[in-house]
């Protein structure tokens, strides 16, 4: 994405649109849905949170079973398309040479997507969450840095897929991109031993909170055993391999006097002088992770409606989100720099709530609305006769 002179809504939808149109090779269906129409309709769907059938309804003058063959023949395989969609993530964003050189961090994180429907392949547990437990999961890495919050890799979570492998093919999926990572920051799902041993034999510094395991005295609760603000090193053997874990541990007390443990390693300045202040300034490094949640409070401003099975459509609609909002973390870098703002100013002018709404005038304005309710056919009563 170039460096705009002026951010108009057109902007938005031709910056949206051709990241999209170029992550693999659409098709027209038939004459009824030309490839143009077929992206507007996906980017109106995720602009105002609807339906596919909403939308087609409203806004197109071809039938929602139309709709859906159109996007269906349209979907490559789950490998195809999210290289697709990875291709349309990094096209929009806004790198300097500088920024190719400096070292950045990493949050890895996942989101789940309730499901209320039947059973189908792919679909994943965890403790119940909008009135279900079982839920389509995606895992994510995102530069931290909160001017340049970029969702920079993006895979679907598959049934029974351990954490370490869903580390494993976004740490690859970074590589490709020739961004230099120094280290990364974990929520306490991704908390396995097999990630640890993943992230060091990777030369990645980390931070990862600890969960306790069970209610026992095993060696991840012993973890947990100590003083405020006490740093050591702890170890334990992975269930599977029996590999040896090794990783220093801050520990401090939270509300109500809870422990907390936060595991970190490879961080610079670890020598003995000065691996007490390095500890300190970890859960420094962890707070800054809750800015990615606002990235997943705001992708899913624009997530659209879906009650399909279809995994490779779910995953679509997932990636158009992180696409819109790819576009307003550009942007709003532009306006940053443009303005002069520092890292930590908020740039008011381009809310991504704003953003969509310009986005979802843009799109009207070239499929405008059908603005009529059929009630009969001409010879039937009215209502009024009764």
């Amino acid at each position: 994405m170039r460096h705009a002179h002026l951010i108009t809504p057109a902007l938005i939808h031709r910056t949206a649109r051709q990241a999209l149109q170029q992550s693999w090779n659409w098709k027209s269906f038939h004459r009824s849905v030309p490839i143009r129409v077929l992206l507007d309709l996906l980017l109106l769907m995720a602009s105002t949170g609807a339906s596919l059938f909403a939308i087609t309804r409203r806004f197109f003058r071809f039938s929602h079973e139309t709709a859906w063959r159109a996007v269906k023949t349209n979907l490559p395989a789950r490998d195809a398309l999210t290289a697709g969609l990875l291709a349309a993530l990094h096209d929009v964003m806004v790198l300097s040479r500088r920024d190719r050189q400096r070292w950045w961090t990493l949050a890895i994180d996942t989101h789940n997507v309730p499901y209320y429907g039947r059973s189908t392949p792919n679909l994943i547990g965890g403790p119940r969450k909008q009135g279900t437990k079982r839920f389509f999961g995606y895992a994510t890495a995102a530069l931290l840095h909160p001017r340049r919050r970029y969702t920079v890799a993006l895979t679907p979570v598959l049934t029974r897929q351990m954490p370490h492998e869903m580390v494993r093919i976004l740490l690859d999926q970074v590589a490709k991109t020739g961004l230099k990572i120094q280290g990364v920051t974990l929520d306490s799902a991704f908390d396995s031993g097999e990630v640890f041993l993943l992230l060091q034999e990777r030369g990645l510094a980390y931070t990862i909170p600890l969960r306790r395991k069970g209610r026992g005295d095993n060696a991840r609760n012993r973890c947990f055993a100590g003083r405020d603000r006490l740093v050591r090193w702890v170890h334990w053997k992975t269930d599977k391999t029996r590999r040896l874990v090794q990783t220093r541990v801050v520990l401090w007390k939270g509300p109500r006097n809870k422990t907390w443990a936060l595991a970190f390693g490879g961080w610079r300045g670890e020598q003995a002088s000065r691996v007490f202040r390095r500890a300190g300034e970890q859960r420094a490094i962890y707070r800054r992770r809750f800015g990615i949640e606002t990235s997943y409070r705001q992708k899913n401003q624009a997530q659209a409606k879906t009650t399909s099975r279809n995994f490779e459509y779910r995953l679509l609609l997932e990636g158009i989100a992180y696409l819109l909002r790819q576009v307003w973390v550009a942007l709003t870098q532009q306006i940053a720099d443009r303005q002069r703002l520092d890292a930590k100013t908020w740039v008011s002018d381009l809310t991504f709530q704003i953003l969509l709404e310009w986005l979802a005038d843009e799109l009207v304005l070239h499929h405008p609305e059908h603005r009529s309710i059929l009630l009969g056919f001409k010879g039937m009563s009215s209502a009024s006769e009764h």
